[in-house]
């Protein structure tokens, strides 16, 4: 997998948001590129790190402007 969220997101598979499972990839765009990913966990929640140098964490989805991919 790349590193960058934008690389990520072009090296999955899209897919709508009625059809996310746990553990497909939460995109969080920024005007015309993937700024943020992480990682679907159910009942509208990921996991994820904020930033650089903080623990992982499970959080709501905060935002409704997000992508969702799937690694094959």
């Amino acid at each position: 997998m790349p590193r960058t969220a934008e690389q990520q997101y072009e090296h999955t598979s899209h897919i709508p948001r009625n059809k996310r499972a746990l553990g497909d990839l939460v995109f969080f765009p920024r005007g015309s590129t993937v700024e943020h990913v992480g990682i679907y966990a159910g009942q509208d929640q990921i996991w994820y790190a904020p930033r650089p140098g903080t623990r992982v964490r499970l959080d709501r989805i905060w935002s409704k402007n997000v992508r969702y991919g799937r690694t094959s």
